[in-house]
C-alpha cells in the first residue's frame, strides 16, 4: 500500500515540485541501511511490492506443537545453574527498582537486531522499522527507528506482559511524519493432539502512543497484556498455548491503514496444581531449559561427576550394557522429560518402576560399608527416561547429602521454573 499525503497532512512536503510525496507501508529489517538508496528510481515491481506490504495483518494460525518441541528442533536453549536457580526467575520488587528492561534487552541481544527467548520469564526483540518516501517513482527519503519489545511475566497470574519502545529515530532526505503510528499485539491459539485452546486475550494500555511525534519526543512505551482465563485452557493443567506477534501500524488522516508484522513467538499459560501459585503462571515456551550442575559445587559436585561420566563415558557405568547411549545432554539430541507421579495411574506406575529398576541395578554394586552413601541414578527417577525406560541409564553410590541436595534442587526448580509433566529439558555439567 502506498499512502498519499495531502497538503493538509504535510505542507512542507508537498511544497516541493515534481509530484506528491507518498510513503510506503512500514517495513522491518535487521539492519539500519536496507535498500534502495535515496535517488533510486523504483521499478514498477518495486512499487507494486510496496503497495502489497500494507495489507491488514493476517490472523495467526493455530499452533500444532508444543513450544519446547519447536525449540528443540531450532536448537534454542537457556542455562539454569543448579547452584543459583533464582538467577533465571522473574525479578523481585527490589531488583526491579534499578532495572531498565529496554537496556537489558539490548544487552541480551548483544546490540544486534533479532529476537530471543532469554528464559521462561523473559523475551526480547529489536528490529529496524521504517517507511520510505517516494516522489514520482523515485525514493527521496526515509523515516526509521529501532523498535524494542520486552516480554515478561508476573507472579501468581496467567499474564504475559509486553513493553515496546520506539527509539533512535533516523531521517534521511525528504521526510514527513505519518499522522498515526501504533504498536499492537496479535495472538493465535492451539490445536494439537493433546487438546485445543482459542487465541489468548490482548489488553492494550489506554496511554499507548499513537503518533510518530509522541514516540519521537517522549519516553513513553506501549504496554500490552496477553492473558487467558483458566476456563479457556485445556487438560488437567488448564493450558493455553498461544503464538504472539507485535505489529506496527501506520494510519493516514483519511483513516486508511497499513501494517507490518515484526516477529512471531510463543507463550504458555497454565494453572497446574503442582507448581507455584494458586491462580497459575505464564512462560515464554519456545526454549528448552538446560539444568547445569557444577563439578566444583560443594552441594552436589559428586552428582555432577556421575552425570558427566554417564553422558560422556556410558560404557564405563553400571549396569554394564554394550552400546549404551545415555540421553539428557544436548549432544545426544534426546532431552529428558519430567515425570510427575501423581498425574495419573500410568505416571505413578512409571515412577515406581524407575525406583525398582534403580534398586535392582544398585544391589550388586553396593559397597560395604555404605554408611552415608546413596545410590544415585541418571537419568533422574523423576523423568520418563529414568531406569525403567531401558538399559540406557547409570547408577553410582555417592554422598547421601550431595545426592539429596541435587534431588531437592531439581524438585524445587521444577516448581519455580514451571516445568510441567512431560516438559523437556537438558542436563549439562560445568567445571
Amino acid at each position: 500500500m502506498l499512502i498519499v499525503f495531502s497538503a493538509l497532512q504535510a505542507p512542507s512536503a508537498v511544497a516541493r515540485a515534481g509530484g506528491e510525496l507518498i510513503a510506503t507501508a512500514p517495513q522491518v529489517a535487521e539492519n539500519r541501511h536496507p535498500g534502495p538508496k535515496n535517488g533510486a528510481k523504483l521499478t514498477d515491481e518495486q512499487i507494486g511490492r510496496a503497495r502489497s506490504l500494507g495489507s491488514a495483518p493476517k490472523e495467526l494460525p493455530a499452533l500444532t506443537e508444543h513450544g519446547d518441541a519447536t525449540a528443540q528442533r531450532e536448537g534454542k536453549t537457556y542455562t539454569v545453574e543448579a547452584d543459583n536457580v533464582e538467577k533465571t526467575l522473574p525479578r523481585s520488587g527490589g531488583q526491579l527498582a534499578a532495572y531498565d528492561p529496554i537496556q537489558d534487552c539490548k544487552q541480551q541481544l548483544g546490540g544486534q537486531y533479532g529476537d530471543k527467548v532469554v528464559n521462561h520469564f523473559l523475551f526480547c526483540s529489536m528490529y529496524y522499522v521504517y517507511y520510505d518516501v517516494i516522489q514520482s517513482g523515485t525514493k527521496v527519503g526515509r523515516v526509521g527507528w529501532n523498535q524494542i519489545t520486552v516480554g515478561s511475566t508476573g507472579g501468581d497470574e496467567r499474564n504475559n506482559y509486553f513493553t515496546t519502545s520506539l527509539e533512535s529515530f533516523q531521517r534521511e532526505g525528504t521526510t514527513f511524519d505519518v499522522p498515526g503510528l501504533e504498536v499492537f499485539v496479535t495472538t493465535g491459539g492451539y490445536n494439537g493432539t493433546d487438546g485445543t485452546n482459542k487465541p489468548c486475550n490482548v489488553i492494550s494500555s489506554a496511554g499507548n502512543p499513537k503518533d510518530l511525534k509522541t514516540w519521537e519526543t517522549t519516553n513513553l512505551y506501549a504496554v500490552h497484556v496477553v492473558d487467558s482465563l483458566k476456563s479457556d485452557g485445556y487438560g488437567r493443567d488448564f493450558l493455553s498455548r498461544c503464538s504472539f506477534a507485535t505489529n506496527t501500524r501506520v494510519t493516514t488522516a483519511n483513516g486508511s491503514q497499513s501494517s507490518v508484522q515484526i516477529f512471531v513467538n510463543g507463550l504458555r499459560q497454565d494453572s497446574a496444581s503442582y507448581l507455584e501459585g494458586t491462580v497459575g503462571g505464564a512462560i515464554f515456551d519456545r526454549i528448552v531449559p538446560e539444568m547445569t550442575y557444577s563439578l566444583s559445587s560443594t552441594a552436589h559436585g559428586a552428582v555432577a561427576d556421575h552425570i558427566e561420566t554417564a553422558q560422556t563415558l556410558p560404557q564405563t557405568t553400571d549396569p554394564a550394557t554394550p552400546g549404551k547411549i545415555i540421553p539428557g545432554g544436548q549432544g545426544s539430541g534426546h532431552p529428558l522429560s519430567r515425570l510427575y507421579p501423581d498425574w495419573d495411574a500410568q505416571a505413578s506406575a512409571q515412577r515406581a518402576a524407575n525406583v525398582s529398576a534403580k534398586d535392582k541395578a544398585c544391589a550388586p554394586i553396593k559397597p560395604n560399608p555404605s554408611t552415608d552413601l546413596d545410590c544415585d541414578e541418571y537419568p533422574f527417577g523423576s523423568t520418563w527416561e529414568g531406569p525403567a525406560a531401558g538399559p540406557n541409564f547409570s547408577v553410582r553410590y555417592l554422598s547421601t547429602s550431595q545426592n539429596r541436595s541435587a534431588g531437592a534442587t531439581l524438585g524445587n526448580w521444577y516448581k519455580v521454573d514451571r516445568i510441567l509433566h512431560r516438559d523437556r529439558f537438558y542436563v549439562a555439567i560445568a567445571r
